[in-house]
């Protein structure tokens, strides 16, 4: 249960070296920023250091022309020992010059190869035209148009025959006929409503199309060639760009990025009489190694001092846990980070949940397959998931032997614990005598766990000379006190029958508790040598502390009851997989290979659907038992997270 000790730091130095002060807390990677106002507020001529951040505007136009080059930033861009920017803007200046030349020219030739494309598509319908276009459009007395006709137009056109014009078609399909109308300028304009009329399309004849049709489409297809061959040299000249300049793009990134960085670390700087003011927090471990970083920097001091030297700031929190137990870090944060002066409740959590979901979760073959695919998680997909499977499954593992439950056959191990001698394995949960001592023990449990959540609470209490929550609180002495008397109380009367709790067994180890957690509050002032007298009037005070007193009571014995979820989910799991085992029975007989499909079939998928559905249950509710039967009773969760500057900011 460790938490990392810190020690604040405190940096001094000319304003000139305050970048470069920065970013050497930019390199570290430990230094956790806090405002300097705070460390220097009594202090005169403070004021903020003003920042002309450039990086922004510089940042934004490189990200934009990388985009458009398709340059590949890197993700962890390396921190820069220089910060100057000079020649950046005439360098993305002309960049953009160039790449704005080559994306016109590309826009433009793109353009013309979608147009000469469609050309040729319409040109291709009137390959039966055997007349030059020359020809036909130098006509002074007729005007032709060429376009298509839907097919259901087409067969109106005998109704017209009486008109002024021609139509010629040269294609078509299903759909439409591909051709061209002629008709005397004279009688143009009605002849153009007629095919209107007809919903003819017309197709423009592009002006650069001379020849018959097929002359034109060979014209038309030396131009797509001409231009198809300069836009793949465009791509060419951009890909060129792209190569010539990523380097360089990539190494002014990470000079951005870092100037970002420092620019954002500004806000926690302090001007004093032309120098700047730092304070941090930096773990202890790493202290000389910080003060390192400044050794080039004469002009800038670097200070140590003990975490709690400055009242007005409170140290960040890192947890520092063992393999074992850093992947529950996780559910702890869940509920909150403890302070600084708190115990960290990671070790404690990490085990007592371990034992707990592999007490409800016993099985040996489920177990198992929940450790592979821990294993696979934490192997391919990194996730701190996968490394609490494992934890988890190990538990279920051992229980499931001690239960000899493997995959819900629970006579599988009985020869091997014959073979060994071992008469009481394994536990059979269902025997009459068996599930009693499984909720006893559950109970057990329970009563253990909350002792020590509440010893864990007055040591706490102890170190922070908080008498009220060690000595007289509820969770502190006189309630464990009153607790264990109170258990053993039961104990006696249900099995032992002893003379022991007596009159002055109840005075001493049960009135006398409740008094002094009824009076916590002037005892605690009394205790700290203050005036004990309560802050509300005397009625008040009785009411108010009777029903708090009795809620206390009942949280008692309501927590204890809560671990009988324990044995009741041995039971639950055990239950579920008969049920498996019975309908599988039911589907087939394992003994003749015609029903041993089926009968194999529901034992996978009855197994898989309890591993699926019990263990999402069972691990929430260890969640439960943990976060309001243990940390409930010793955990404030009020830690403030350790955050280093870094690049991200």
């Amino acid at each position: 249960m460790a938490i990392e000790k810190m020690s604040l730091v405190n940096l001094v130095g000319g304003l000139p070296d305050l970048d470069q002060a920065l970013l050497r807390c930019l390199r570290c990677g430990c230094f956790h920023p806090e405002p300097a106002v705070h460390g220097a507020e009594s202090a005169g001529g403070i004021s903020a250091v003003e920042n002309d951040n450039a990086s922004g505007p510089l940042l934004a136009s490189l990200l934009r022309l990388g985009s458009e080059l398709k340059v590949d930033f890197p993700e962890a861009p390396e921190l820069s020992s220089d910060l100057r920017l000079d020649g950046l803007q005439s360098y993305l200046d002309s960049l953009d010059a160039q790449l704005s030349e080559l994306q016109q020219r590309e826009r433009t030739v793109k353009e013309s190869v979608s147009q000469h494309e469609q050309a040729l598509v319409q040109l291709q319908h009137l390959a039966g035209l055997n007349v030059s276009f020359d020809d036909i459009f130098s006509c002074r007395y007729v005007k032709v148009r060429f376009g298509r006709l839907p097919s259901s137009s087409y067969g109106k056109l005998p109704y017209y025959e009486n008109s002024t014009f021609f139509f010629f078609d040269f294609d078509h399909d299903k759909e439409y006929y591909w051709g061209a109308y002629f008709a005397p300028v004279s009688s143009v304009s009605m002849v153009d409503n007629i095919f209107n009329s007809l919903y003819f399309e017309r197709m423009r004849v592009p002006d650069y199309a001379h020849g018959t049709p097929d002359v034109a489409m060979a014209n038309v297809r030396a131009i797509l060639d001409n231009e198809r061959e300069e836009l793949e040299q465009l791509r060419a000249g951009l890909e060129q760009l792209r190569q010539e300049n990523q380097e360089r793009l990539c190494q002014y990134y990470s000079l951005l990025k870092c100037c970002q960085a420092v620019s954002g670390l500004y806000r926690y700087a302090a001007a004093v009489n032309k120098r700047f003011y730092l304070v941090g927090f930096v773990p202890q471990s790493q202290v000389e190694a910080f003060k390192g970083l400044f050794a080039d920097l004469p002009g800038v001091d670097c200070v140590s001092k003990p975490s709690d030297s400055d009242p007005s700031l409170s140290p960040p929190v890192r947890l520092k846990n063992n393999r074992f137990s850093a992947p529950f870090e996780q559910f702890v944060g869940m509920y909150s980070l403890p302070s600084y002066k708190d115990m960290d409740p990671t070790n404690l959590f990490a085990i007592t949940y371990t034992l707990l979901f592999g007490i409800m979760f016993g099985d040996l073959g489920q177990g198992l397959l929940l450790v592979l695919a821990g294993l696979a998680l934490a192997k391919w997909k990194k996730m701190n998931f996968g490394r609490i499977g494992i934890r988890l499954g190990v538990s279920s593992m051992i229980f499931g032997a001690l239960y000899g439950s493997v995959f819900g056959f629970e006579e599988l191990l009985d020869p091997l614990y014959e073979a060994m001698g071992i008469s009481f394995l394994p536990i059979k949960v269902f025997d009459n005598a068996m599930t009693n001592w499984l909720l006893i023990g559950a109970i057990v449990i329970g009563v253990v766990l909350i002792c020590v959540s509440i010893g864990i609470n007055i040591i706490v209490g102890l170190r922070q000379r908080d008498y009220q929550r060690a000595v007289f609180g509820h969770n502190g002495f006189a309630g464990l006190i009153f607790y264990l008397a109170a258990a053993f109380m039961v104990v006696n009367m249900m099995a032992l029958n002893t003379d022991i709790c007596g009159p002055l067994y109840v005075i001493f180890l049960i009135v006398l508790p409740l008094l002094l957690i009824f009076f916590s509050g002037p005892l605690s002032k009394l205790a700290a040598r203050r005036k004990a007298r309560p802050d509300q009037k005397i009625g008040e005070f009785i009411i108010e502390n009777f029903f708090e007193l009795f809620e206390y009571v009942l949280s008692y014995l309501s927590n204890s009851m809560s671990f009988l979820r324990v044995g009741g989910f041995i039971l639950s799991h055990a239950g579920m997989m008969t049920v498996v085992m019975s309908l599988a029975g039911m589907v087939g007989d394992p003994s003749n290979a015609g029903g041993a499909v089926g009968y194999g079939l529901v034992v996978v998928l009855g197994n898989l659907f309890v591993m699926a559905l019990e263990g999402l249950i069972v691990g929430i509710q260890c969640l439960r038992l943990e976060f309001y039967e243990m940390f409930s009773r010793n955990f404030e969760g009020n830690g403030k997270p350790f955050q280093p500057a870094a690049l991200t900011d």
